[in-house]
């Protein structure tokens, strides 16, 4: 861990020690990981700070005194100072403004192309997987419902779950007003799951043999690599 694969949690606020300079927090697993000069490590620390945009002025600094894009900034700072081969971004966005989203989103595409590090973006929204990632997987209650190259599953979803996800964001181009869609029903308890497929209770397009098994991955389309887990998906 941390060496190899390392992770970016998705609070600043709730996962930085309040009371420690973010410097010290950025050398930590430095540290642990085989640096025993301590000025070596606050060395490295403070070039991976370099790196996310975070000056040498601000390298002292305690979290509660930078905002939430810097502190989201701090953790990638983290989690990329071992030269990791993976890197895990759990919800990197959250809490923070469009703007900041964007900016922290590409600048996880560039670290991971000049670092020659894999990334795997565990995300809500969909805006930032649009635009930073090459392969896509859509899960609900715990399983693989659909995966495939980004644009392929954006432009020819063929799980009933993902055409939802995809029709429940809200669109800049269409000209008349109507109700946002929102996907009816709620998530299964995942101790107690329905018979047949998970997605039956909230699925428009379910009948009789929905209810008798869970569909199981297969490859559908003219694009190679494209899975998915619904019985109806040809249709």
């Amino acid at each position: 861990r941390w060496k190899k694969i390392a992770m970016a949690f998705q609070n600043g606020a709730a996962n930085l020690n309040p009371s420690h300079r973010i410097i010290n927090q950025v050398a930590e697993p430095l540290i642990e990981h085989g640096i025993e000069n301590r000025t070596d490590a606050i060395a490295r620390a403070a070039k991976a700070l370099e790196q996310i945009g975070i000056h040498t002025d601000a390298h002292r600094k305690y979290p509660h005194q930078l905002s939430g894009g810097m502190r989201q900034r701090v953790m990638i700072a983290m989690a990329i100072s071992c030269n990791p081969k993976i890197l895990l971004a759990d919800e990197p966005t959250t809490a923070l403004d469009v703007t900041i989203q964007d900016q922290i989103t590409k600048l996880m595409k560039s670290l991971a192309e000049k670092m020659n590090m894999a990334m795997i973006l565990i995300t809500h929204n969909f805006g930032a997987v649009a635009g930073n990632t090459d392969r896509l997987i859509v899960m609900y209650a715990g399983e693989i419902v659909e995966s495939g190259k980004t644009l392929e599953v954006f432009h020819n979803s063929k799980h009933p779950y993902t055409t939802a996800l995809l029709k429940s964001i809200p669109s800049v181009t269409e000209k008349e007003q109507h109700r946002l869609y929102a996907i009816p029903g709620t998530l299964p308890n995942p101790l107690n799951l329905p018979p047949g497929c998970n997605f039956l209770p909230r699925c428009e397009f379910a009948f009789e043999k929905c209810l008798e098994h869970n569909p199981v991955l297969e490859e559908v389309g003219e694009e190679p690599g494209h899975f998915v887990s619904c019985w109806r998906s040809q249709e």
